[in-house]
């Protein structure tokens, strides 16, 4: 592993979700555990009625081992968010959508990374869209703030498109905006393609119909 991989697998899930373990690494590790098992139990059971315990038995860790690593239940929920948002930016980071001299080629990079993000962050996409305004005003805020960045990638993208001719859209921000929104029906509608496309072919149209939409 490169020293730039090194130092982002360093960083911390969560500012606002504190732990008594001083292993950054296990800190990490544990995080997305609890993040991941608790967004599955949210989605099935809904966040005010799934129990700390269930949390505790879904992730295998003792009640006591479980609050080495939260404070309380509302940390819990701050994770999933912090979870999803970490991902995105340690792959903007490690140059997952480094930029090119082929503005078409880097939209269809950020579309097929996106959609590998979708497929593995499903339950916690659906969860951050759901319970939302459970978050603390703060939390709230910062993810907001966080997807807000993740679209203006995409809109330098598209302006740079724009700038070369390729692109042909009016409103690189908001083009940006729709085509974000558009990247996670998968994860919130998905139900209405199963039995008629498969995944491969619902990600095959959503990417053409995106990239035809920015060109025309």
């Amino acid at each position: 592993m490169d020293k730039q991989n090194k130092k982002t697998d360093q960083r911390k899930i969560s500012e606002s979700v504190t732990s008594r373990i001083k292993n950054s690494d296990r800190v990490r590790e544990k995080h997305q555990l609890i993040a991941k098992k608790a967004a599955r139990l949210f989605i099935k059971k809904g966040y005010p009625q799934t129990t700390i315990r269930e949390i505790s038995k879904a992730t295998g860790m003792a009640m006591g081992n479980l609050y080495d690593y939260i404070s309380k239940k509302e940390d819990i929920l701050c994770l999933v968010f912090d979870v999803y948002h970490r991902h995105i930016e340690d792959s903007a980071i490690v140059g997952k959508y480094k930029e090119t001299d082929d503005p078409h080629r880097e939209l269809q990079s950020f579309i097929h990374g996106s959609l590998q993000n979708v497929r593995e962050f499903h339950d916690e996409i659906i969860l951050m869209y759901r319970e939302s305004g459970l978050l603390p005003k703060k939390n709230l805020k910062q993810a907001m703030q966080k997807e807000l960045s993740e679209i203006r990638v995409l809109e330098k993208i598209i302006r740079r498109g724009i700038e070369r001719k390729v692109f042909k859209a009016q409103d690189p921000f908001f083009a940006a905006s729709m085509v974000f929104y558009q990247l996670v029906i998968p994860a919130l509608r998905g139900w209405t393609f199963k039995g008629k496309y498969s995944e491969i072919k619902v990600n095959k149209l959503l990417e053409d119909y995106i990239i035809k939409n920015i060109l025309a």
